[in-house]
């Protein structure tokens, strides 16, 4: 791509596009000189996007729905399902077959080519300020984190690069993964919330490693100070606690649920629907009580244990040879049914594919059994549901009702 393309392609994803530049990236689009240059152009373009994962297949069709909704009201005879079905069918064919002297083409080869500099701008920027938005910005889909102040930053829109936050302290995102680079001197107090549907991983100041599932947060200090470390969660969190026997760390759990670790990896589930606190440990020790209870209430779990916590002042309940594994899958990647009774397994559901489900009385007495991967469409969920008996209908894409 030569240079003066190249600079009015960025001109133009800067919104600094003159109408005289927009004429002129036309023209030059529309030579056929121009064409023969682009055509590997773009072709390695799609390659590097395929083998970089920018865009889902779904992101794909999307984008170019974008691209052309771009132009309203301009004379681009185009029809936008049969270029998005030849798309589809075979993207390095549609890119020999298009009509360069078509507007609606030229709008096509601008986008691909502004959508693959800027996401690559976001993914190779070693360096940058992300600016903090006020609350409701982003919406309810977005993992945020939320900054003492109340501002809030999304995190699941950056793969990697450096974020410059208030008093002096900066975050990075490694490969998905957050963490602080250097802490202010300044106490400050940051949370990370996600959305049905997403989970988020983050590395604390002590090296401490934690896994968010869908509809989960964690409140803690940008840098640990004191006697102790001190954290709260809501939703389900899997940690790996970085040891320091010098500095005890505690978790405070929705529900009243208090967790001290003693240098371990452990699973948390408490979400407010359901009807009690799990706490799993996985390696190492912990001890769980309800809090404000005495501390001879407190039990200490052993690998392959799990605690039930409920409200109520009532006693905890400790089970063996839990199955951690089947526990934790969640944080692989997989939804694991085994054992699970179909109202559990309705939850886990609705938190992640953000539908509501209805029952029509009496809730069906189902044990499921067998693994499905939280990528699947939920519609490939809904095939494995009635593979096993289970009768449903669907109002619209959001409500699942369970029949009798």
């Amino acid at each position: 791509m030569n240079s003066r393309l190249q600079h009015l392609l960025e001109r133009w994803s800067n919104d600094q596009f003159t109408e005289a530049e927009r004429q002129e990236l036309i023209d030059m689009l529309q030579s056929a000189s121009t064409e023969q240059e682009i055509i590997p152009v773009l072709e390695d373009m799609w390659e590097k996007i395929q083998d970089e994962g920018l865009f889902s297949e779904a992101r794909q069709q999307t984008m170019i729905k974008n691209i052309l909704d771009r132009y309203p009201g301009r004379k681009f005879p185009v029809d936008k399902e049969a270029v998005k079905s030849m798309y589809v069918g075979h993207r390095n064919a549609l890119i020999r077959k298009w009509s360069w002297a078509v507007a609606s083409s030229v709008a096509l080869i601008i986008g691909i080519g502004v959508y693959y500099l800027y996401h690559k701008k976001q993914a190779e920027t070693p360096a940058g300020i992300v600016q903090s938005v006020t609350n409701g910005q982003q919406g309810e889909n977005s993992v945020l984190l939320t900054l003492s102040d109340g501002s809030q930053v999304p995190l699941d829109t950056i793969k990697n690069g450096r974020i410059a936050l208030r008093g002096g302290t900066v975050a990075k995102v490694t490969n998905g993964v957050f963490e602080y680079e250097r802490t202010g001197s300044e106490v400050q107090y940051n949370t990370i919330s996600t959305p049905k549907g997403k989970q988020f991983q983050l590395r604390l100041s002590d090296g401490t490693n934690v896994w968010l599932n869908a509809e989960s947060s964690i409140q803690y200090p940008v840098a640990f100070t004191g006697k102790e470390r001190l954290i709260s969660v809501t939703g389900e969190v899997y940690m790996e606690v970085a040891q320091n026997p010098s500095i005890p760390f505690r978790v405070e759990v929705s529900g009243g649920t208090a967790v001290e670790v003693l240098g371990t990896s452990f699973n948390v589930n408490a979400y407010d629907n359901e009807q009690s606190v799990r706490t799993t440990l996985l390696d190492g020790a912990i001890r769980v009580a309800m809090k404000g209870s005495e501390r001879a209430a407190y039990k200490l779990l052993k690998p392959g244990q799990q605690a039930l916590t409920t409200t109520g002042n009532r006693p905890i309940q400790v089970f063996d040879d839990v199955n951690a594994v089947s526990v934790v899958a969640w944080k692989n990647g997989v939804f694991d049914f085994n054992d699970v009774s179909l109202e559990e397994a309705m939850r886990q559901l609705a938190r992640w594919y953000d539908i509501e489900v209805i029952y029509q009385q009496p809730i069906p007495e189902v044990q499921l059994g067998g693994t499905i991967k939280r990528s699947l469409p939920f519609a490939d969920v809904l095939y494995f549901l009635s593979n096993v008996g289970l009768h449903y209908k669907l109002e619209g894409n959001r409500t699942l009702i369970i029949l009798p």
